[in-house]
């Protein structure tokens, strides 16, 4: 499995209530697999430090993707975001 693998799998289920569409819930064996597949990855290089408990992860492509870990062990997040440069530069279609 890779890292886009586990990402397609996390976002097929639906958002949890009152979530944004683009961020899903991940449980801690979920986080410890996902950074594991991301370290491993060609495109590991990619990562950088985000905000306090999150990495923002930068592969080729449209998506973007930070992962925020609670310290409390609570609520860990994946945010997938969309970069519009594509589309912008005509290299979208």
């Amino acid at each position: 499995m890779t890292a886009f693998d586990l990402i397609d799998s996390i976002f097929a289920r639906p958002a949890s209530r009152g979530m944004d569409a683009n961020i899903r819930r991940l449980t801690p064996e979920q986080l410890g697999y996902l950074r594991g597949l991301i370290e491993r990855d060609a495109e590991s290089a990619a990562v950088r430090p985000g905000a306090p408990g999150s990495l923002v992860w930068m592969p080729k492509g449209r998506h973007k993707y930070v992962i925020t870990e609670d310290a409390r062990g609570g609520k860990h997040t994946l945010a997938r975001l969309s970069s519009i440069e594509a589309g912008r530069s005509g290299r979208l279609f």
